[in-house]
């Protein structure tokens, strides 16, 4: 059994993929969060610096702009929202991708595919 969340949080989840994102929203939609989605990383900045969001959830693969670029891009932004939890998702879970994830800023890496249980976890621990 899921353990309940304590306040609903604003999350922002990036993921190019219809399925993945689907999946993802239902899972924040049951845990009470209010979210923004958007399917690339230049709408994630874009939202960042319009609004105020308490976690980060990207996908790594996409075109355009990547959640690496993505998780760079908001560590060198000027204000509190520098250090916002980033969690990456991604299948690419191997030892030297986790360490680039690290290097750009990232906070966590949750391997895809995951279940609602880790993902409740995940959001959890940093929030």
């Amino acid at each position: 059994m899921l353990e309940p969340q304590s306040a609903p949080k604003r999350l922002l989840v990036v993921e190019d993929n219809r399925l993945n994102l689907l999946i993802v929203t239902r899972f924040l939609v049951s845990f009470g969060h209010e979210f923004d989605a958007v399917d690339n990383g230049l709408d994630c900045i874009e939202l960042l610096n319009e609004h105020n969001y308490d976690l980060v959830l990207t996908d790594i693969s996409m075109p355009g702009m990547n959640g690496i670029d993505v998780a760079r891009s908001i560590r060198t932004m000027t204000d509190a929202k520098r250090d916002i939890p980033i969690i990456a998702t991604t299948a690419n879970t191997n030892a030297a991708a986790a360490q680039r994830f690290e290097a750009a800023g990232m906070n966590e890496l949750l391997p895809k595919p995951f279940g609602k249980a880790d993902l409740q976890r995940c959001i959890k621990k940093w929030l």
